[in-house]
């Protein structure tokens, strides 16, 4: 049916036209209807008719570059404890500045292809440098000494498998430590700097690979980027996905294996299997939790195909053939080779959350509150929060609406699955051993979460372009055309960064997002003192020897001292008794204890981050109202079967190996 000089044409079965008398002013609307609906074309042929904008690229890179500069000055500020510096405030310049200006440029409907894609990357990389910026000189977040202290164990001992007293999980998937290795045996570099190289790879990949993946899962560029923007609002993204941890180099990987097999799967060749076999094998050693997430993609996948999404055989057969590698490559190694795993993964995270969350639901325990540390957070940060999730609570429904007519593509499908699982995820950050769980399954859920959205927004944006010249005619072709492309872009850049900034306060604790000062009370992060006293273990007493200390020194003791940490299940009472009784002396000799390092920083305030000494299990955990008392620190000194062996401030060694041999009553 076609419109000619104000007639409506129909072409009936034969091929004959028929004219049908109409209304001028009904044809008129039929003519800009059909001009609205030309030019309402996909994204992706408007992509293909827009040039690579170098001017957007250098304005985008000069407030990039502006952000990381101010966020620089505040950690520096914070580094130093300049009390009159507003680095709270500057903190969120800074990332704003990184954000915004690639958030509406990605978003706009006359982007080219490679502009999109060069953004997405440029934005992952920018954010990955605010924790560069943060930690310039080693790795300070809790997690990373884990890896440290894998990654000196593969370049010192050149042995897999070498036990790690900080996560004995961590060192049965030695992929991060074994790349890591290799770079600093090829290239000379330092263990730092080659760990940053390799994370810093990783996070130009994932973000490469999710958006070509977003690409296809939604057949529209402006989708990807919109896709890949929520994903980069998940509360992980900005620190946690940016240190020096073994998910951060699984993920990638993972990306990897659904991009290649999605490109590949209907050409078949041994080749293209292979590689995806050899990827799957390096997620498989490089982390439990991306292994399990890509063994049930696939078999998803493959069920989806199986069921009613279109695929042919060969392609659909293949599938399944890299769904049974992945799910027993996993499992084989999970049960088989990481013998800690299972307990750690299982038996102390996910049933403890999972029963903690029913028994929040059901109504059998409170709540946790959220936001709650012993230094509030700033009264709009909660609001923040609760917006961001409410943003996205709103926008999931009309966008699985939306995504309703792509499912029947099983990619598409997979994404609305797990857009529909978002609101489940929410449940646990509701207990106090779910926020974990809950954070660490966003990296997840946010994917298809991301595509959802996408759909919704650009359905919303030729729709409101489309309304835009229906409703003004032919005078939209030139004049309006930038504003009424313009409204939806910045519509959605603003919902976006509300979830963005809402989202980095879930994540992440104010306090916690610039770095620590020279602290005057107890620390929430490893201190030089505590550095120093480690490498002096290490040089003078030797390694692996069995040391009691508290959370925090603990980290620097594994690292930088290659030391064995007793179990603070027994170690808490042991620090906590005011005097030395039989029970201590029996834990001492329980835990084969031959050095204990005491931080007299533990008796000047309560902890903030993490909110215990040592262990969570001890008196008056996540809610301390008194520091520790001094009296149980001083047994050590006065103690006649113990010796004062390292003295430096606040710090303390004491070697009570009398104890733990009965040599000495």
């Amino acid at each position: 049916m076609t419109v000619r000089n104000g007639q409506l044409a129909s072409t009936n079965g034969h091929g004959t036209a028929t004219l049908l008398r109409t209304k001028p002013i009904v044809a008129a609307r039929l003519r800009t209807s059909a001009a609205a609906q030309q030019r309402s074309v996909p994204a992706t042929a408007e992509e293909s008719q827009a040039r690579f904008s170098y001017r957007w690229l250098a304005v985008i890179a000069s407030c990039s570059a502006a952000g990381l500069g101010v966020l620089a000055l505040a950690d520096e500020a914070g580094r130093r404890q300049m009390i009159f510096v507003p680095t709270y405030y500057m903190f969120w310049l800074g990332v704003l500045l990184i954000f915004v200006p690639v958030a509406a440029r990605v978003l706009a409907s006359d982007v080219n292809r490679q502009e999109r894609l060069t953004l997405v990357v440029f934005l992952g990389l920018a954010f990955y440098f605010v924790k560069v910026v943060g930690s310039p000189y080693d790795f300070t977040f809790v997690d990373e000494y884990v890896h440290v202290r894998n990654t000196n164990a593969l370049i010192s001992i050149r042995h897999l498998f070498t036990w790690n007293p900080l996560l004995a999980t961590a060192a049965y998937y030695p992929g991060l430590g074994a790349l890591t290795a290799g770079v600093v045996e090829l290239t000379g570099l330092s263990l730092f700097t080659a760990g940053l190289v390799v994370v810093g790879v990783g996070r130009v990949l994932v973000c490469a690979f999710f958006y070509l993946i977003f690409e296809k899962v939604t057949n529209s560029g402006r989708a990807a980027a919109a896709a890949s923007l929520i994903y980069m609002a998940n509360p992980m993204f900005l620190l946690w996905s940016s240190t020096f941890t073994y998910e951060n180099l699984a993920l990638p990987l993972g990306a990897f294996v659904v991009w290649w097999v999605g490109r590949t799967r209907n050409r078949g060749g041994f080749t293209s299997m292979a590689v995806a076999a050899g990827a799957i094998a390096a997620v498989t050693v490089t982390h439990h939790i991306v292994g399990f997430a890509l063994s049930l993609l696939l078999v998803a996948w493959w069920s989806a195909e199986h069921v009613g999404c279109r695929a042919t055989p060969a392609a659909r057969r293949r599938l399944g053939i890299l769904a049974i590698v992945a799910c027993c490559a996993t499992l084989t190694w999970f049960f088989l080779i990481a013998r800690p795993a299972p307990t750690y993964l299982i038996t102390n995270n996910f049933l403890p959350a999972l029963q903690d969350t029913f028994n929040v639901i059901l109504g059998h325990t409170a709540p946790r509150k959220l936001y709650h540390s012993a230094l509030a957070a700033p009264a709009w940060e909660p609001l923040a929060g609760f917006a961001a999730v409410l943003v996205l609570l709103a926008a999931l429904p009309p966008g699985l609406l939306q995504a309703r007519w792509s499912c029947r593509r099983a990619p598409a499908a997979i994404a609305t699955a797990l857009a529909i699982a978002f609101p489940l995820t929410l449940a646990p950050r509701l207990a106090s051993n779910g926020v974990a769980i809950s954070g660490r399954s966003s990296e997840f859920v946010y994917t298809g979460l991301g595509c959802v959205i996408g759909l919704l927004f650009t359905a919303a944006a030729s729709k409101w372009y489309a309304w835009r010249t229906n409703l003004e005619g032919e005078r939209a072709d030139s004049r309006h055309k930038w504003r009424d492309t313009f409204i939806p872009t910045a519509v959605a850049a603003l919902l976006m960064t509300v979830v963005f900034v809402g989202n980095v306060t879930v994540g992440t604790r104010w306090i916690e997002r610039v770095p620590e000062g020279p602290p005057r009370h107890y620390e929430r992060s490893v201190q030089p003192d505590a550095i120093a006293a480690s490498k002096w273990a290490l040089h003078h007493l030797g390694s692996n020897r069995m040391f009691g200390a508290d959370a925090i020194d603990s980290w620097a003791l594994g690292t930088y001292g290659n030391q064995d940490l007793a179990d603070a299940r027994w170690l808490w009472p042991v620090f906590f008794a005011e005097s030395m009784n039989s029970d201590v002396v029996k834990n001492i000799k329980r835990l084969k204890l031959r050095y204990v390092l005491v931080n007299w920083r533990m008796t000047h305030a309560a902890p903030e981050v993490p909110d215990y000494y040592l262990d969570p299990i001890e008196p008056e955990a996540h809610q301390f109202l008194h520091s520790f008392p001094a009296a149980a620190l001083e047994k050590f000194a006065l103690d006649p079967c113990t010796s004062l062996v390292y003295d430096a401030g606040p710090i303390q060694i004491y070697d009570v190996s009398k104890i733990e041999s009965g040599a000495c009553q």
